[in-house]
């Protein structure tokens, strides 16, 4: 994108560009505390030991690593967490431990994380708020993040964190919150405290909600449609049963809801214009839009 241009962020809304269907696909992670700057690559451009950090990425398979950072005086020992989002038959669950010296990190089993197996650490029986503020990564992540990071502080301080680059640039400020791993966008600071108080007595703020992670993103997009169809916001309102994907482009999603069964059919199609996806490409590309086929309730409750 040409320097001093349009922010990706502003081009997606002035398209109205849509939100659903845009969660990165993770089910384990792992968050490293790591204060001060971060470079564009937030892993090996911090102050944080490259060596550590290699053999971390180097292990990692199908974990994903973020930095994370508050903007208050420490009160003790740097901190990292390992969440699983669920799946598997594992539920979600949260786990800190401190970190007196990185080294530590690598006693961290990634290998049986990634499969819901979070080991020792505090219990984290609350969700914590993570706010993509990764302005050397793209400039909108700053411009959009930082007031939605204060904001959110002001009313969850313990429990929220600036955190790097999640994905979606285009659709800053973006909120990860674990450890379900639910990602929202478009959130500005007067949100915060509505959709978090929301979200603690289980409900989603479908307007925002970009998907829940451990899903690929064509289940992503049927649980949107039937959400918005029957204006189901609980977060346990649906339940998977079975995902079976016809095509490249197309998936057929059961769903176990309140009301019954139901069969939601779902299409991907690429947007045919190009567009700039993020501040910092170089050359644009096509976002991947979804459409609703058909919802089929197949069966009722006795």
């Amino acid at each position: 994108m040409t320097l001093g241009g349009p922010r990706c962020s502003e081009e997606a809304l002035g398209r109205d560009e849509p939100l659903f269907a845009t969660a990165s696909l993770v089910s384990a992670w792992l968050l490293i505390e790591q204060p001060g700057a971060w470079g564009p690559d937030a892993l090996t451009e911090s102050k944080f030991p490259e060596d550590v950090m290699r053999e971390l990425q180097r292990r990692s398979g199908n974990v994903r690593i973020l930095l994370i950072r508050r903007r208050t005086e420490a009160n003790g020992p740097s901190v990292f967490f390992k969440a699983y989002s669920g799946g598997g038959g594992v539920p979600p669950s949260l786990v800190s431990v401190p970190m007196p010296d990185p080294s530590v990190l690598l006693d961290v089993d990634l290998d049986t994380l990634a499969y819901g197996e979070t080991g020792s650490g505090e219990t984290i029986d609350h969700p914590i708020y993570l706010v993509c503020t990764h302005g050397r990564h793209d400039i909108c992540c700053a411009d959009q993040g930082r007031p939605l990071y204060r904001a959110l502080s002001g009313v969850r301080a313990d429990h929220t964190w600036e955190v790097s680059h999640l994905g979606g640039d285009r659709f800053a400020g973006n909120l990860l919150i674990l450890p379900r791993g639910d990602y929202f966008g478009r959130v500005g600071p007067e949100q915060a405290e509505p959709l978090v108080s929301d979200y603690e007595t289980g409900r989603l703020d479908l307007m925002r909600h970009r998907g829940r992670s451990i899903q690929p993103r064509l289940v992503q997009a049927a649980e949107h449609f039937l959400r918005e169809s029957d204006d189901l916001v609980g977060l346990d309102d649906l339940t998977v049963t079975d995902y079976r994907r016809t095509d490249h482009d197309n998936a057929e999603v059961v769903f176990q809801t309140p009301g019954g069964v139901v069969e939601v059919r779902v299409r991907a199609r690429q947007q045919p214009e190009e567009v700039y996806l993020t501040c910092r490409a170089e050359q644009p590309g096509h976002p991947v839009l979804y459409d609703l086929v058909s919802i089929t309730r197949v069966a009722n409750p006795s």
